[in-house]
């Protein structure tokens, strides 16, 4: 958490982290300290999380943000989604996507897996089919295969608890799951490979690889934390200043805001912030 007093954006004791668009000062000292990554999830903070995960779309507004501040920028689309999924969605060229939890880029127009991601890859597969034929039967249950990894859905459901207990059931009985780690968000179960690849070892090699200054990062959910954490101890370490931010929306979780510097209100506060954020840019 974040001394609102603060602008490098070191953690403190505060309680709650300080909303963002009271704190604005603290942005604008960054831009001006160098080469600046902005960081961003997807679903819950560019666009409200919907029951059918194929139906999300971020506004036309949030859109011409990111292309615009692409140019002046290092701008990150960071997600769980695939990112074929992440590029449909978001639809902006000039930036780099990285999906699947940090397995999977899209950079330049080239998708690659990491190297110690790609022997998941036939395994999700399997996996997301053998979830199909078991939990398919369930109104609202989605079975969303990644790349290597494999969401399970069931925020549509109309008994969630009955349709969680199916999905344990299903992740205790299949051969091959225990290769995965169970990781649970709003109202999803991800399954990613047991390999040290997440959304902060992806910030950490960007950082590195384009000789980031200045970080901003945007998420709403428990794997974003692993991005605030990354940053954090880069912060800590001389390496990179910023900030991580937290967008509140349902479902998320109080780790999620212990993690971060401050808080933005909503999916709609996010576009407020990046419009203003362009506006500082002087474009």
């Amino acid at each position: 958490m974040t001394d609102s007093n603060n602008s490098t954006g070191d953690p403190s004791s505060s309680p709650d982290p300080t909303d963002l668009l009271a704190s604005l000062d603290r942005i604008t000292a960054l831009l001006a300290g160098g080469r600046v990554g902005l960081f961003l999830d997807i679903d819950g903070t560019l666009a409200p999380i919907q029951e059918d995960p194929f139906t999300v779309a971020i506004t036309p507004a949030v859109r011409d943000a990111i292309a615009t501040l692409a140019r002046l920028m290092t701008v990150v689309a960071i997600s769980g989604r695939s990112v074929q999924s992440s590029y449909a969605i978001v639809g902006v060229d000039g930036i780099t996507y990285v999906g699947d939890h940090g397995s999977q880029w899209l950079r330049d127009g080239v998708e690659r897996f990491l190297p110690e991601a790609e022997p998941f890859v036939a395994e999700a597969r399997r996996i997301a089919e053998a979830g199909q034929a078991a939990l398919g039967h369930i109104t609202g249950v989605i079975v969303e295969e990644k790349g290597t990894s494999v969401s399970l859905h069931y925020r549509a459901t109309a008994d969630r608890a009955a349709a969680l207990r199916a999905i344990d059931d299903f992740i205790r009985d299949t051969p091959g799951v225990e290769r995965f780690v169970r990781i649970e968000g709003k109202l999803i179960i991800d399954l990613r490979p047991a390999i040290d690849v997440d959304k902060g070892t992806a910030l950490a090699s960007l950082v590195s690889s384009e000789g980031m200054a200045n970080v901003l990062v945007l998420g709403d959910d428990t794997t974003d934390i692993d991005a605030f954490v990354a940053l954090r101890r880069l912060r800590e370490a001389g390496q990179v200043g910023g900030l991580a931010i937290a967008v509140r929306s349902e479902g998320t979780k109080q780790g999620v805001l212990d993690a971060a510097d401050y808080t933005l209100a909503s999916v709609e506060a996010v576009e407020e912030f990046l419009t203003w954020l362009v506006a500082q840019t002087g474009v």
